[in-house]
């Protein structure tokens, strides 16, 4: 069979790790080769990134952002995921180019030049997951991931955004970003994209779903697609257990 290049996007906060792991898991568990990746990557322009990302004293501009990542993002492609597409694995990548569209794109940089910079080289995933959560849900989950504090969130005073535990405020600032980059996830369309809600209405409350019920809805969404025809069709009339 061939190989499938799955990619899972979204704001912090929105459990696309946690997600591609338990994701590989169940692909590995029908058979498959499987193969995780992530950006930036451990490659050496991708730990520049990382390192240029911690480092609150560097400041760059949209452009030369756009230039690291689409560099570590080439070496990822022609040495990691193309090989192991070509031996028929299933790639699951946590953020690709997609990324670069919506951050970079935030900072200034056009669609159009994202995209040309791409043209040519990167493949078309079989599956593009964007997972969608509020960002004020998404900032919560963090805290209580860095910081092991609860993750109800709250408004105080100052407009600063607290979290039930007494762990430091994220500004209104930060919410305001991640607000302008979901709005951004959710123009990005296209067959083999799938967006995906983290949370689902419970009463007049909302819960966080399981990582076990995403993976099964991304599992449906991967079928979809690249499923042979005849095994959709069978499962879509197969008689019912009741």
């Amino acid at each position: 069979m061939a190989g499938r290049f799955i990619v899972i996007e979204g704001i912090d906060g929105t459990g696309k790790s946690t997600l591609a792991n338990k994701l590989a898991a169940a692909l590995r568990a029908r058979g498959r080769d499987v193969l995780l990746t992530n950006e930036p990557t451990k490659l050496p322009c991708g730990q520049l990134i990382i390192e240029r990302l911690a480092d609150p004293s560097m400041k760059l501009s949209a452009y030369e952002w756009l230039g690291m990542f689409v560099a570590d993002r080439r070496m990822n492609i022609d040495t990691i995921v193309k090989p192991a597409l070509a031996r028929g694995a299933d790639v699951i990548q946590d953020r690709s180019f997609y990324s670069t569209l919506v951050y970079q794109g935030e900072m200034g940089v056009s669609a159009a030049e994202v995209l040309k910079r791409h043209e040519g080289w990167h493949p078309v995933p079989d599956l593009v997951v964007i997972l969608d959560i509020a960002p004020r849900f998404g900032l919560a989950r963090t805290r209580k991931r860095t910081l092991g504090v609860g993750q109800r969130f709250i408004r105080q005073m100052g407009q600063k955004y607290m979290f039930k535990g007494g762990d430091a405020p994220q500004s209104t600032e930060k919410l305001s970003f991640l607000q302008r980059i979901r709005r951004r996830y959710a123009r990005i369309k296209g067959p083999h994209v799938a967006h995906i809600n983290v949370r689902r209405k419970a009463g007049k409350d909302w819960e966080d779903k399981t990582t076990d019920e995403l993976v099964a809805e991304v599992m449906g969404e991967l079928e979809k697609r690249t499923a042979p025809r005849e095994y959709i069709d069978a499962r879509r009339y197969a008689p019912s257990d009741e």
